[in-house]
This record gives C-alpha cells, structure tokens and sequence, in this order.
C-alpha cells in the first residue's frame, strides 16, 4: 500500500471516530439522564458498526478510488466480457483483496482459510500473468514480457446442435488447420459432430454450460484459454462465471497418478498436485473443499490427448465424469480440452457436457492479434510513446501486409501457436512476404527444437530431437507422403513407418526399424510436428509443413546434380498440389542452402524444356525467381525468365489467353522490361492516315444503325496500348490532381475539390483512380477505375509535358469516336505496314508520306474479321477474369497495330453519346461542363463478344465508371469545333 492510499484509508476510519467523539463530547452534558448514557451506547454501537462494514481490505480500495488510483487490474469490456488493455498491479494486495472477496461471498471467515486463498491466488497471477515464449525463437536478452489479458484474443468454436441441424454452406468452408472443414478426415467429422453451430464465442458456451469439452488442434489455444480463466478469476476479473476458485491442472499428470494409485480420486490427485508444487506451508486441498461444497470451483482439466494409453485414458475420463456429475449439482463448472483426433473413444455421455471444436481464426482476428502484438512489444521496447507508437503502426502495417499478400503465410496464422511464432520471427527481422522459405524452415525448426519445452502444462518429459538429422529424414518423409496423398496429408501408421524404416535403411543407420518408431513417437508426442488425424492415419499440424518438407526432400536429390530435381517437378507441373512445393524447392535451394546457381541451373531447364501446359514452365519459373530474389538465383536466371515471360506473354499461337495473362502479371512481379507501358515518354504510337471509312453497323444495336461513309480529313495517332497504372502514375507523382487547370469542368460540375473527384456512386472523393486490388493495380496493367474528368485531365497534363516533341497546334486528348472507330477496324486504304512510334518520334512523321493499301476488312464486325474470337481479345469467354497487362492479345490489333482496342478495359472518348448519322460538328466533340453522357468503346475482360464489335458503343454518366473505365489517348491537330 503506497502513502496515498494509507493516509486516504485513515481518514476514512479516523474522521466519523472523531465526529461521534466530538458529538458526544458536546451534545452528552446538555442532555438528561438517561438520554445522555444512551448516546454513548449508540456512539459505540455505530463505531462498531463502521468498522464492521468497512474493513480493512473495502477500506483499502474505496481509499483507492477516492485517490483516483487505477484499479490494478482495470478493463475495458469487450465482446462476451472479455477483459482488454489490463495493467496489473501490486500483486500483494490484489491477493488480499481478492481473497477478502471471494470469502466474503462464500460467506466464509478465518484468518488462516484468508491467508491460503491470498497465496494461492497471487501464485497463480504470478504464474499466469505472461505470455510464456520459451522455445519459441526468442533471442532477447531481456525477458519478453506480455500481459495475457492484454494479448488475448477471443476464441470461437462450434458446438453440437441438437437432432435435425445440419452443416450449413459456410460451416463446410471453414477452416480448420488449414483445411475446409469440408475435407477433414471422416473420424474428425464424426469427433466434430455431423450437425455443427455456427461459431460461437468459447467463454459464451462455459457461461452457458456446467461443463465444457474443447477439441482443438495443437496450437489452436486451447491451453491459453485455461491460463485465460485461471488469471481471470484469480484478479476478480467479471468474465461471466461469477466468483469462483479456478484450479488448473494436466490430466496426463494424474493419468501417471491413477496408473500407480487406482483408486486415486480427482481432488485428492489435485490435493497431491499443488502439494508437490507449492509445499505443505499452502494447503490447497482446504480451500478446494470449501470451493467445492459452496459450488464456486471451476476445474480446469488441460490435454486428455496427453493421456497416450487408450485404456488409461478412459480410467481418467471415468473418474472426471463420475466427479463432474457430482459436482456440478452445488453450481462447480468444469473444462476440458483434448485434440481432435482420439477423442470420440473416450467420448463422455454425461449430462452438462456440451463439446465444441475450435476453429481457425479469422481475418479480423488475425488482425486483432497483430494490432495488441505490435503495441505492447514497442511500448515495451521504447521509452518514449510517440516512437513507440509509430513504430508499432510500421510494425503492424508489415506483418498484416505479409498475412494479406501470401496464401501460405496466411494458412499458417490462422493457427494461434503459428501466428504467435510469425509475429516473434517478423520481430527477430526475418523478412516474411519474400522469404517466406526462410520462414517455413524457422517455424520447423522451432517445432522440432523447442516447442516440446513450451507446449502444455506438463513439459518435464519433453525432450529434444536432433534437428540437422530428423530435416535429413523428414524431408524424403514428407515427399513420399505428398506423392502418396497430395493436397491431403494423410497416410497410415504402418505405412509412414515402413517408409521411414526405408529412409534410415538407405542411410545406413543400424535397427532401422527400431529408429523407425522411435522416431514418429518423437516426431508426434514432444514437436508436434506430425500429429494423428484418423485411426491410425498420420500428417503434419499443418498442409503447408508437408508441402515445405516435400521441397526439402526434392532439393536432396540434387546432390550429384539438378536433372533428377528437375525431372520430379516437371512431371508434376501441372498438378496445383506440387505448385507451392516447386517454389518452396527453388526458394530452398537458393536461399536456405545458398545455393544460387544450383537454383537457376533447375529453372533454365524447366524453361528450356518447356513442360506442362504451354507457358506454364515459364510462369512457374518466373514465380520462383519472384520469391527467391534477390540472392536465391542468379542475376543471369532471372534476365532469361523475364525474357521467357515475355515471349510466352505474346505467344499466341502457342499459350492460351488465361496464361499469357499469368504470365503478365508475374513479369509485373519481377519488373517489367517495356519501357513503352512503364514510362510516359516512352509511349508507343500509331499512325492513323486521313481518308474515309465505314462508321456503324447495320446489323447491330439500333444506336449504331445507320452504317455510313464518315470522311476524315487529319492524320492522328492512337496510343497503342490503354494507358497503364504505371504511366498514370506519374500524373499523380507530379499534383495532376491538384492542379486546377486541368480540372476546370469538373471543378464547374462539382466534381473536383480541393485536389480530389468524387465519382457517382462514391461515399468520399478520392486523389487516385479507384482501386480494385490485385492485378488490377499492377504497373503493366491498364489503369481503371477513373471518371471521364479524370481521362480529360491526364491528356492535358501531357500536352503540356510534351510540348517539346508536338507539331504547333497539335496536342494530346481523348479520341474521339469517329478516330476510335476507325483505328479499329481500318479505313478504305491501310498502311502497307504497320507504323509504330514513340512520341519523341513524331514530329519527322509530319510531311512524310505513307504507302497506303486496300483494306480487306473495312466493313468487318470484328476487329480481326467476322467472328468473336477469344483468343485475340480479353473477355469472357477468355477465362481470365480480370484485367491483363497490356501486350498479352498481339492477335487482336488493328491495321494500325493498335492493340487491345476490344477487351481488357472500357475505354473512355471525348465523344458526347448522341444517335447517328455521325456529325463532328454536330457539338458531340465539345468539351464543357454540361454533364452530358460520354461514349465508352471497346468492351472489357467480363464483356460478352457482343461489345468486342468494332461498332458496339455505350454511353456512360462522365461522373460514372462503367464497371472499371480506362482509356488511350489520341496525339492530333486541335479540333476547330472541340471549344478548346
């Protein structure tokens, strides 16, 4: 108790004393017998009743909210009552208050009863309130301490339901380690429960229950959530349950009692139990009998999986059920946890018992995690709060970045134990989202060397495995077992164990066999790497550990030389279940043995060979040298799959349109080559010569009827391609959003602020194109997401920049529907051959005459001739999906090698919407601010083959989008009737 609080609590004791003395010092002469004598009776009597009701230990802590103290172990309610951001305090007096409470509300008494409950209960604040890390990879010199109340993140689970509720479509896609609960094993379905809820809130289901069954995954928090109630209801924490004496113990530890006592009772074992731990000097078994009898016990009873004999795991689940049926009748509430997986032959029948099945956690609680992680280890890290708490934002912002952008990354953190290990390697500085084979290799590691120190209640038989020789054996392990079952990870006992007899055969160990069992026993009860899924069925923790082991065991086969590596990914690299293990082999080979050279030697080989589906050797290629640069292969490796991408990306006679996408999108990853899609100057061109040519279609749509003769005088150039992300932004990069002259109808319309549009159907205005995430957004995509405004200002922040390399009275604009028509499908007469030019190469174009030819096609449907073709334009039949990086569909050019002019994006004209006949001069090519629709041509990647049509036109609100609008841009004289 500090000075404070002492002198507070004295006053509140000495003040009504000395108020009652001084009454009856003065009021007792004035008044006659025998009133006066009555008054010093009633003083007393108050006195006595004052301090009756207060006592020391209320005392105490009103003293402490008069002194405005914080309460030591302060809350903030959560969701189900779940403490957050809790401070503890002086431990000493915590016990005695705590005690002093719990008693008080037994309605029990005594100094020495008092005295054990203070130190049982601030033994197990002491032992409960960390975050315990060891063996899991911390290597600070100072102790990493995190409140668990602080750090804990709610559980949920799924429960049985009673008779003629079944599994519901979001049940069957639930995760449970990494897997949809869809493909779990038929005994954990049945151990589940056929008929599920839907998740639940664990500490609801206890509330709600006298005894609750956890079945959980190893890592998946069942033991943390018993340490979670234990120091709850030791700090007087209100979780829902009441005021109840929480007692923690391992069954496999009184399993080990029952083994040598059979007639050993649960709270004798418990008795026996704390004895051993705490000695003599703290009777636990007193208080357990008053807890007992008034109802308020709450048993915690950690691991029945632990239990490894089956017949004497029913002896314990036996004595726990005959006790809990006993007990819960004066109010005592039980939990019990076990793994899945050996469960349902000891599954109790008993009344009370409700059973649910933890699941992964989700996105939000991944997130919730991570945001409580990084702010407690900064504020304990830094001294000052402000870099603190910008470094725990950093912090945050990297970890969720490396969750979000990898599916491996992300599998694994929906594990508590997993994403609890990730967030300590992020802080040890391993880089996640790239090296994520780095981060595989760490987690086993762990798992093989350390974890058995930490997991559980009971870890003095835990022991550690040589790590350098069981990767030696687990590596073929996991191999043989991903052959054996790909995607699913489950094998059977006598077969995994023939198989490791095998592989310590070949490396000459003696008593093979005996090595055999020992080594799964190890493998399975002390890492927890390899755990039982079925009856007498075997996998690892978790899918992505065996796919990582499988690519340790292919990268042993190169010991000689890379042809026998490069022989087993080939044959299976069209197989989605080898996909992640050919990157993790590769990430293997170069980063984790720093062997670079022998990583690329596999890559040029699959490259050359040229196996699978077309262009699937060169996508698989690129999304290794992806992951494993830089330093996991050569500088030479990755300019020739670059090159490999690039020539699959515009091989169309060969590679199908959803793979040349792939291949896009990966040469996006390593940096694409094309100066003309990365760079605004840069950007290609193609020249489009004057001359008539047929406008409309008389088989189409009745806005584009008639078909008619549309005679244009200029010369004008088309961009080749749809102007990327990458060009655009460095319109953003240079305040094209914030210069007011570029946005002078928009600011009239009331679409432009400030420096930022807000299109139709917006909630806020934006200073950047609207996002649609990956690949959308990738540099050599074409740019979506803008409003006609946003079109117009980009082409007059060019015409400016260009200036230098623009013929007088020429500038950059949107084309308008007549030009883009026609550089379509071509004009009467073509070039000879196709003229494309970058814009610093205009200007010696001015007075040089082109030799034009007869068009075959000027009257054609289709860019290419009469039919839709999916081959040459991204839409839907194309089975893409989604934008493509610029180049993929060379099929699809015009006659002026204007490409991508169907598919891909809508692109935006200068064009108002108006019927035809076609007129220029009919005020359709006006810039102003009247908000009129604006034309949108050429159809995108979910469009049918109806908008891929030359002829196809819609019209669109200029504040509209269109499902995603971009745009390419025309260089031309001024047009005389624009209003510009």
């Amino acid at each position: 108790m500090n000075k404070r609080t002492f002198l507070i609590a004295a006053l509140l004791i000495g003040v009504p004393t000395v108020i009652l003395l001084l009454l009856s010092w003065l009021v007792q002469p004035l008044l006659p017998a025998p009133w006066n004598n009555i008054l010093i009776l009633l003083g007393i009597v108050l006195a006595a009743v004052l301090a009756a009701l207060s006592g020391i230990a209320d005392t105490v802590q009103l003293a402490k909210l008069l002194g405005k103290e914080e309460d030591p172990l302060a809350t903030t309610a959560g969701a189900s009552n779940v403490p957050v951001n809790v401070v503890m305090g002086d431990v000493t007096i915590l016990g005695e208050a705590a005690a002093a409470s719990l008693l008080a509300r037994w309605g029990k008494t005594g100094q020495n009863l008092q005295s054990i409950t203070e130190q049982y209960l601030r033994y197990l604040i002491n032992r409960y309130r960390y975050l315990e890390f060891q063996g899991m990879g911390v290597t600070d010199r100072i102790p990493l301490k995190l409140a668990l109340l602080e750090m804990y993140i709610p559980l949920q689970a799924r429960i049985e339901m009673p008779e003629g509720e079944t599994w519901s479509p979001e049940a069957r896609d639930l995760y449970l380690a990494g897997r949809r609960m869809r493909d779990v094993s038929e005994e954990e379905a049945e151990a589940i429960g056929r008929q599920i809820s839907q998740p639940q809130p664990v500490l609801n289901l206890l509330q709600e229950n006298a005894g609750l069954i956890i079945l959980g995954d190893p890592g998946a928090g069942k033991t943390t959530f018993l340490k979670f109630l234990t120091l709850c209801l030791a700090a007087q924490q209100d979780i829902g349950l009441g005021q109840r004496l929480p007692v923690l113990l391992p069954l496999s530890a009184y399993a080990n009692a029952l083994a040598q006592q059979r007639r050993l009772a649960l709270p004798d074992f418990i008795t026996a139990y704390y004895r051993e731990m705490l000695g003599d000097e703290l009777p636990v078994g007193d208080l357990l009998d008053v807890a007992l009898r008034e109802g308020r016990a709450l048993l915690l009873l950690d691991g029945l999986d632990e239990v490894k004999e089956t017949g004497l795991r029913l002896q314990v689940v036996e004595r726990v059920t005959q006790f809990f049926s006993f007990s819960q009748q004066q109010g005592n509430k039980f939990v019990l946890t076990s793994r899945i997986v050996g469960y349902k032959d000891v599954r109790p029948t008993t009344d009370g018992l409700a059973e649910c099945t933890l699941i992964d956690f989700s996105e939000e609680e991944i997130e919730q995690f991570i945001s409580r992680w990084t702010t407690a280890i900064e504020r304990a890290a830094q001294e000052d709060p402000q870099l603190a708490a910008r470094k725990a934002q950093q912090e945050r912002a990297d970890l969720l970045h490396a969750v979000a952008n990898n599916p491996g990354v992300r599998r694994l953190a929906s594990n508590p134990l997993l994403l609890t290990i990730l967030a300590l390697m992020k802080r040890q500085g391993v880089n996640l989202p790239e090296r994520r084979v780095q981060l595989y290799d760490q987690y086993v590691k762990t798992l093989l060397k350390h974890w058995n120190l930490a997991r559980g209640l009971d870890s003095g038989q835990a022991r550690d495995l040589d790590e350098v020789e069981t990767m030696k054996v687990l590596g073929p392990l996991a191999l043989w077992m991903h052959e054996t079952s790909p995607g699913v990870g489950l094998v059977k006992q006598h077969d995994m164990q023939q198989q490791l007899r095998r592989i310590f055969q070949e490396r000459g160990v003696p008593e093979a066999e005996q090595a055999a069992k020992l080594l799964l026993r190890d493998a399975r009860d002390h890492a927890s790497l390899l755990v039982e899924r079925g009856q007498g069925s075997y996998g690892f923790i978790h899918l992505t550990f065996q796919e990582y082991l499988a690519a340790v065991g292919v990268a042993a086969k190169g010991q000689q030389g890379m042809q026998p590596v490069v022989d087993i990914l080939a044959e299976r690299l069209d197989d989605d279940n080898w996909h992640e293990v050919t990157l993790l082999t590769i990430g293997y080979l170069g980063i984790v043995q720093g062997r670079d050279e022998a990583a690329g030697s596999v890559l040029a080989l699959l490259v050359a060979q040229r196996p699978g589906t077309p262009g699937q050797a060169e996508v698989v290629a690129g999304e290794a040298v992806a992951d494993a640069w830089p330093g996991g292969v050569t500088h030479n490796c990755r300019a020739e799959v670059i090159a490999a991408l690039l020539a699959a990306m515009r091989d169309d006679d060969r590679v199908k349109p959803a793979q040349r996408a792939k291949a896009g999108q990966v040469l996006a990853r390593l940096g694409d080559p094309r100066p003309e899609v990365l760079d605004v100057d840069a950007m290609q061109f193609c020249y489009v010569p004057p001359g008539p040519f047929w406008m409309g279609s008389d088989d189409g749509d009745k806005d584009e009827k008639p078909q008619h003769w549309v005679e244009m005088p200029q010369p004008y150039w088309l961009s080749r391609f749809p102007v990327t992300n990458a060009q655009y932004a460095l319109f953003m990069a240079e305040g094209g959003y914030v210069t007011e002259r570029y946005w002078s109808e928009a600011k009239e319309q009331g679409v432009w602020e400030k420096g930022k549009v807000k299109g139709y159907a917006e909630r806020e205005p934006r200073n950047r194109p609207a996002r649609f995430g990956h690949p959308f957004d990738l540099p050599n995509h074409p740019v979506v997401g803008v409003v006609w405004y946003e079109a117009l200002a980009y082409t007059r922040w060019l015409t400016e920049r260009w200036q230098p390399w623009l013929l007088e009275k020429w500038g950059v604009r949107l084309p308008t529907e007549a030009e883009w028509e026609k550089g379509a499908r071509g004009g009467a007469q073509i070039p000879a051959q196709a003229v494309i030019q970058p814009i610093t190469a205009l200007r010696g174009y001015a007075e040089t005459v082109m030799p034009l030819q007869e068009n075959p096609r000027n009257q054609a449907a289709y860019i290419w001739g009469s039919a839709p073709d999916a081959n040459r334009a991204n839409y839907k039949d194309s089975g893409i999906g989604s934008s493509s990086a610029v180049g993929c569909f060379p099929g699809g050019a015009s006659p002026y090698g204007i490409e991508e002019m169907a598919g891909n994006v809508w692109e935006w004209l200068l064009s108002k919407y108006k019927g035809y006949e076609y007129r220029a001069d009919d005020g359709r090519e006006v810039v102003d601010a009247s908000g009129d629709s604006r034309v949108l041509r050429g159809g995108a990647f979910y469009s049918g083959p109806t908008d891929m049509r030359c002829a196809s036109r819609h019209g669109s609100y200029v504040r509209g989008g269109y499902g995603g609008g971009g745009f390419r841009i025309c260089v031309s004289p001024f047009l005389s009737h624009s209003g510009r």
